[in-house]
């Protein structure tokens, strides 16, 4: 029996644009055993789509295929779904393999999301997307407003970490949004993560949480009354949920990269964006430094009074 491959090595935002094509991919092949090649991390959100963890033995296939030999005897019955932004993995092509790109078109200035290219990729295979595929991950992983997230003591939370330190907001903006929270009676928590434990990041007189793992990030998300973060993967997170919030983004374009259901804001400066894939080498992030206070303290008041 013939059997489904997804590929994906990208950070938690990039797979999360990913993951309404691996359900589309799933659907279409519901009488074939699926697999995943990627980080375990992912399989929580994987594993009640029915998809397993790749086998050791086409794990080797995959292997070989570095090696760049003949397509693996491992992966005989195999048809693979390689999930990339911008460039090809470096194996020979092969009727078996499909590489999907988030990034496509060589314009300056993108506005197709990744989640609409890898969509566009699987029509050219002749493989339907549904567009309703919101409902299908709440209905899986939970709903924000089922119960959770609109009680009037609920946490807002904020993220200010990113990936890369040109995506971060200076984190002296956000203790006076938290101040100026507070004064409205509202409740704040930071969030941070590993990278943000990495890079030494210390909140001092407000509540921070940790989340050890994936699962403990998803509930407090569900439990909080909205998110305010930069561009990462917690903000995707929570829009994916339908969690209400506010996005921030620098280097890289909103209409490209946002999180879907935010609210999302950025400057209108002639330098943005610096980047279409991700990549960033701004020395000088004046795009995330120079954005005002006072505009997300109005997107926020606005989100409240809803």
């Amino acid at each position: 029996m013939s059997s489904i491959l997804l590929v994906h090595r990208g950070a938690l935002g990039d797979f999360l644009m990913a993951w309404p094509s691996m359900l589309a991919i799933r659907e279409r092949f519901a009488d074939q055993a699926v697999f995943w090649a990627g980080s375990a991390t992912r399989l929580p959100w994987l594993r009640p789509l029915g998809v397993e963890p790749c086998p050791l033995e086409m794990r080797r296939g995959m292997d070989a295929l570095f090696l760049r030999e003949p397509w693996p005897v491992e992966l005989a019955d195999a048809r693979v779904f390689w999930f990339v932004l911008d460039t090809d993995p470096p194996v020979p092509a092969h009727s078996r393999l499909h590489v999907l790109r988030g990034i496509v078109g060589s314009g300056s200035v993108p506005t197709t999301s990744p989640r609409d290219a890898y969509a566009q990729g699987l029509r050219e295979l002749g493989i339907g997307w549904n567009p309703d595929w919101p409902a299908g991950w709440r209905g899986l992983f939970g709903a924000w407003g089922s119960g959770q997230g609109r009680k009037g003591d609920a946490e807002i939370l904020l993220f200010p970490g990113a990936g890369h330190p040109a995506k971060q907001w200076p984190l002296v903006q956000f203790f006076e949004l938290a101040r100026w929270l507070q004064g409205q009676g509202r409740s704040v928590r930071f969030v941070l993560g590993p990278a943000e434990r990495d890079r030494g990041m210390e909140i001092r007189d407000y509540p921070v949480s940790w989340p050890h793992s994936l699962d403990v990030l998803q509930e407090l998300l569900l439990g909080a009354r909205l998110v305010v973060g930069n561009d990462s993967g917690p903000v995707h997170l929570a829009g994916m949920l339908g969690v209400p919030g506010l996005a921030l983004f620098g280097p890289a374009l909103e209409t490209q990269w946002g999180p879907v259901g935010l609210r999302t804001i950025g400057l209108d400066l002639a330098c943005r964006p610096c980047t279409r894939t991700g990549r960033i080498a701004c020395a000088d992030p004046r795009c995330m430094l120079e954005i005002p206070q006072n505009m997300v303290r109005r997107e926020v008041g606005a989100l409240l009074a809803r």
